[in-house]
């Protein structure tokens, strides 16, 4: 048989035309675009650190703003897009407490590669948005800064519907958004969101409460009574503390030693992990008046999270999110040391968090597609840049993200079971603790006992200092495994509740059978 090679190859040639017509067709036509090279310089502590020295990865631009006070804000952003579409579709990116729009930089990247208008404020009191208000309150409340940004992206940039994606406190600051301006919000992205549990108003320590999240404390005179410790803490992280704490490290105090430490950033060391990281301790050598002002307003607003989400208030923003109709997109890193937080008594993040509020958004009709991304911390957008950022332009665009996503329906309490001696063994421990008699204490610590460069009898000296404080103590295990070499060793996590607040074990907790008796072993560092 005769083969035409020439129709074969004109039938072949007009497949291939229809592909390409039709890959046209679906692709985005974006006009190419620069992004900065982002850096810190150096320069004069005397100029602005964040306007002189300080390079986001697109231009930016200043506006004045209102909040519903009167109260007008200059507020720094970003705001691109290079599709030819009139009308295209919006994100905007808001950062987390301590940070600046800049570090998006990749996910804005992606998005504007894929035709969708961008938008990056940084908040008032934060990155470019410092130095036009230093003379401003820092006592502003998240609402404030939602009220301005409204100003700002709805009525001066004329944009009255967008996707609004919210980092750790900008997750809790989109729930607050999308509550007070519900058609100005298509869709919602939570990144290691805040606003996904609630505090107590006040704690007991000892025999004396200590108010956390009250109204009294709204001026800053008032906040620094409970909140001047913290704030005083965030104006002594030097270099190397920055340099260690963004990477999961920390100085021994009794050795001196750079150990691993279960808090911090960054997993991955990539481009804006490596920025953010650069920025801020750049940022302790800068304007004196910027520093103090950045420090303050993320000790601050530890305060602003709070008093939006006490178990008190019947309008907190944890109880009205089924009120929320926007499509929601949860997403979590897998090693977040974050979440849970300590005040909010809960330990687990898919049992206490995530399944409660997908449970509530379920009942109300709007599920949330949720994802947790394997071997992620805190910052998905830095850790994993391309994965996330791709997720999110997905689900802006076709209300879909990559698999695998949760099957939240389908999870089971963490809970375990006990063995009697294991449960009989903190039983004890926590009667001793709560009689507060060092003695009795003491007996439960194997005498190897060595925890983060403390041997036992100085670790049971600092002990002695703390645990007057104490009030309850009910420990929850969620791990208990035997150690591969030594049966008598016993690797352990969990929680403890201390009734203020809810702790988590130290790194690499064990208990050793001494004797025939289980006791502490610390992590033996």
């Amino acid at each position: 048989m005769k083969i035409n090679y020439s129709r074969i190859r004109l039938v072949l040639a007009a497949f291939l035309a229809a592909l390409l017509l039709f890959g046209c067709a679906s692709a985005p036509q974006v006009k190419p675009f620069k992004v900065n090279a982002v850096q810190v310089r150096k320069g004069s502590p005397e100029k602005s650190f964040w306007r002189d020295q300080v390079t986001y990865p697109f231009n930016v631009k200043y506006a004045k703003a209102k909040d519903s006070r009167g109260m007008e804000w200059e507020i720094a952003y970003m705001d691109e897009y290079y599709g030819i579409d009139p009308q295209p579709k919006v994100l905007v990116l808001i950062h987390g407490k301590g940070a600046f729009g800049a570090y998006f930089g990749h996910v804005m990247k992606v998005a504007l590669q894929n035709g969708l208008r961008v938008i990056v404020p940084d908040l008032p009191h934060f990155g470019k948005s410092i130095p036009g208000n230093l003379h401003k309150p820092l006592s502003r409340s998240l609402q404030d800064t939602r009220e301005a940004i409204h100003d700002l992206i709805v009525q001066q940039l004329g944009v009255k519907q967008a996707a609004y994606l919210g980092h750790s406190l900008g997750g809790q600051w989109v729930l607050g958004y999308a509550l007070t301006y519900p058609g100005a919000v298509e869709k919602i992205i939570l990144e290691s969101s805040a606003g996904l549990e609630e505090y107590p108003t006040k704690i007991k320590i000892g025999d004396k409460e200590m108010l956390l999240f009250d109204d009294s404390q709204k001026d800053m005179k008032s906040w620094e009574v409970v909140w001047g410790d913290r704030l005083k803490q965030g104006l002594m992280q030097d270099d190397e503390y920055w340099i260690n704490f963004a990477y999961f490290k920390h100085k021994n105090p009794k050795t001196g030693k750079i150990e691993p430490s279960r808090i911090g950033f960054f997993i991955n060391d990539t481009e804006y992990a490596k920025f953010f990281t650069e920025v801020r301790i750049a940022l302790n050598h800068s304007n004196k008046r910027e520093h103090y002002n950045y420090v303050a307003e993320d000790a601050r607003d530890i305060y602003s999270l709070g008093i939006e989400s006490r178990r008190e208030d019947p309008n907190s923003i944890y109880k009205r999110i089924r009120n929320i109709k926007a499509p929601i997109f949860l997403t979590f890193g897998e090693k977040d040391p974050l979440l849970p937080t300590l005040l909010s008594g809960k330990t687990d993040l898919k049992w206490e968090i995530i399944k409660p509020v997908y449970d509530d958004l379920k009942k109300a009709g709007n599920p949330p597609l949720v994802k947790i991304y394997a071997g992620a911390g805190h910052f998905i957008h830095t850790d994993f840049p391309d994965l996330y950022s791709n997720d999110v332009v997905n689900f802006v665009l076709k209300s879909k993200a990559g698999e695998p996503l949760e099957d939240v329906e389908g999870y089971k309490s963490p809970n375990l079971q006990l063995p009697e001696d294991v449960q009989a063994f903190l039983n004890q421990f926590r009667d001793d603790v709560l009689s507060r008699d060092m003695k009795k204490i003491s007996m439960h610590y194997a005498a190897s006992f060595k925890q983060d460069g403390y041997n036992r009898q100085a670790f049971l000296e600092l002990l002695s200092r703390t645990v007057g404080f104490i009030a309850k103590y009910e420990t929850k295990m969620t791990k208990l495994e035997a150690d591969k070499t030594d049966p008598a060793i016993l690797h352990v996590d969990g929680s403890v509740d201390l009734g203020s607040l809810t702790a988590p074990f130290a790194d690499r907790s064990m208990m050793i059978k001494e004797n025939g008796v289980w006791k502490w072993y610390g992590n033996q560092k």
